[in-house]
């Protein structure tokens, strides 16, 4: 089984994972990146995890600009990822990237509704007044999968404009910054038309916007099938698995579902908004997340839950390691393992153990995290634990506070238990291989 995935899926996975389009949108998305950490910290300051904090910080009266800050960061994710999978492409072509991650945007804001919702509704409930604008609606998780698109067909064609140059030249002398405004002229001419060509006819044929039928024919199903236990089951066993081989989990999974992540996210956060704008307290607004289609999925709920301590929560095995393993090697691993651990980093672990090609781990490393994953995906199921929202700190935090931070004090329960339990999980496996290390240490000295 190890030869067929080494030599067959291994290899088709990592096609894949390289190919341009997926090396863009995953590389692109980096872009976003700043964007979400400082909008997150005006996220958080003004919707505190804890009420009495929370309360506090509205009585200053900062909450409108805090929120403002949010949402012209945070609330835009899905615009500067299309400029950064557009930028991305046209540099790994080798062609100059501002111009491409510029026209990127245009299309997006051709594909957008040029109107904002103005709440007025008839006795049927149908919309009967709009006002012009842009709906920051769909620049942020609404529109991040049609934002991938308009990145990666922009990105496509801008490159294959320079392949065949078919670009205004300017003759030499002309400064570099305007001669590389004239080089994309005809292609944002092009791609830009195009993309009010689509815009046109899927309101005359569709009455709604691409990007609106992108989201309803598309998105929306893609994160419907992966909200679910089973898709959470699948994505989770699969970054372990990928790891045991040697393949970076993380980054193979994560090309798959990180827009899909993101894009629940986003979602939660603007329904948490909407929940609070019609009166409820931010705890009554998250409370509702479950009646009003919230999504159990995020990526601040796998950040979570799934990579405490690294993936497969390897702190078990290193608590083992450190404090009751006998071995020589084991015993190393452990120290070396321990500090970077605590900030969810363990590829000391991963290799040095190894866990990497070692069949007498692959069990616990593919369970811990899949009964932690699990666990909480049922314990927010059932109404124990809170929906994720948009506050999402760093993937280094600590577990116990990152699970606060995220979550709430059930989030800091859960990975407590998460952190308990991988000893356990882990405690027959590694005694195994310590073991094993042991005699050979022995061996070789004899």
């Amino acid at each position: 089984m190890g030869e067929f995935l080494q030599t067959k899926v291994v290899p088709a996975f990592m096609a894949f994972v390289n190919t341009r389009g997926v090396r863009a949108i995953k590389d692109g998305m980096m872009f976003s990146m700043p964007a979400i950490m400082v909008g997150a910290v005006y996220l958080l300051l003004f919707q505190l995890p804890v009420e009495s904090l929370s309360n506090f910080v509205v009585s200053l009266g900062i909450v409108p600009y805090l929120s403002h800050g949010y949402t012209s960061t945070f609330a835009i994710t899905a615009l500067i990822t299309t400029v950064g999978i557009a930028y991305t492409w046209a540099k790994n072509d080798g062609w100059e990237p501002l111009s491409a991650g510029i026209i990127s945007m245009m299309v997006f804001l051709i594909l957008i509704p040029d109107y904002v919702p103005a709440g007025l509704f008839d006795a049927e409930g149908n919309e009967v007044a709009t006002l012009a604008g842009l709906d920051k609606t769909w620049l942020g998780g609404q529109g991040m999968i049609g934002a991938i698109i308009a990145g990666l067909l922009t990105g496509l064609i801008y490159s294959w404009f320079m392949k065949k140059d078919i670009t205004i030249k300017m003759p030499d002398g002309v400064p570099d910054g305007v001669a590389a405004a004239f080089t994309g002229l005809i292609p944002a001419a092009t791609i830009c038309t195009g993309a009010v060509v689509v815009y046109a006819l899927c309101a005359i044929v569709a009455g709604q916007t691409p990007i609106e039928l992108i989201y309803t024919f598309l998105q929306a199903p893609l994160q419907g099938i992966t909200d679910s236990l089973g898709g959470v089951i699948i994505f989770t066993t699969l970054i372990p698995l990928f790891w045991f081989f040697g393949v970076h989990g993380a980054t193979v999974v994560g090309a798959v579902m990180g827009p899909i992540n993101s894009a629940n996210m986003l979602e939660n956060q603007a329904l948490v908004e909407r929940l609070m704008n019609s009166g409820m307290t931010r705890n009554e607004a998250v409370a509702a997340m479950a009646a009003n289609g919230g999504h159990i999925l995020s990526e601040p709920f796998m950040n979570t839950f799934n990579a405490i301590t690294g993936s497969g929560i390897t702190i078990g095995l290193v608590v083992f390691m450190l404090f009751f393993a006998k071995s020589a090697q084991m015993k190393q691993v452990g120290k070396l393992g321990i500090g970077a651990g605590i900030f969810n980093i363990n590829e000391p672990v991963l290799f040095g153990t190894p866990i990497v090609m070692n069949p007498k781990l692959l069990v616990p490393f593919v369970l811990a995290p899949l009964f932690g994953v699990t666990g909480a995906y049922i314990l927010t199921m059932i109404g124990f634990m809170p929906y994720t929202t948009g506050i999402s700190v760093p993937w280094t935090t600590p577990p116990i506070l990152s699970g606060f931070l995220n979550v709430g004090w059930q989030g800091a329960l859960w990975q407590a238990i998460e952190l308990v339990a991988s000893f356990f999980i882990y405690l027959p496996f590694a005694r195994s291989v310590d073991q094993e290390y042991l005699a050979a240490e022995a061996e070789m000295e004899a």
